[in-house]
């Protein structure tokens, strides 16, 4: 399974110290350059920073995006980090991107790639039983700074 991570959810796991979750759900991980950039040389010291730079070389593969001329056509709404991370995802034929962010999901469904995120990453792996109780790590993850409507709240916890 071809995988690659925007920011966001690297940063959210490691913030509620669930970042092994990633390897335990998806064996081996794809960042382009920029995220990593952005996790670990810009946010260096900072929640995410150490997971990722111990797992490069390891289970995180850094990629190069060859396709700048899409990079940039999607500079023009989003980020670099999820700018890079769904143009490495079309290139691979990813069979998933993680991304948070709402504009860079849409634009992730328009082009046709599946993709979930940090929740629906804590959802499968309490399906596959690596967690029992999301309720507490979504307090936490709400408790960082992690934007959940109460409402997207609720949905989940029914499920």
């Amino acid at each position: 399974m071809i995988v690659v991570s925007n920011a966001g959810p690297l940063i959210a796991l490691a913030k509620i110290e669930q970042f092994e979750l990633l390897r335990e759900l998806f064996g081996k991980l794809c960042i382009p350059q920029a995220v990593y950039d952005e996790v670990v040389v810009i946010g260096a010291g900072k929640a995410g920073a150490n997971e990722t730079r111990q797992g490069v070389g390891n289970w995180i593969e850094v990629k190069k995006v060859k396709d700048l001329v899409m990079v940039k056509s999607l500079l023009t709404k989003l980020g670099k980090g999820e700018s890079e991370a769904i143009a490495l995802a079309l290139e691979m034929k990813a069979d998933l991107v993680l991304l948070d962010d709402y504009k860079a999901r849409a634009t992730a469904e328009f082009m046709g790639l599946n993709m979930t995120g940090t929740i629906g990453m804590l959802s499968r792996a309490q399906k596959k039983g690596l967690i029992s109780d999301l309720r507490p790590l979504l307090d936490e993850l709400r408790a960082k700074g992690f934007r959940l409507s109460d409402k997207v709240y609720a949905e989940i916890l029914k499920r």
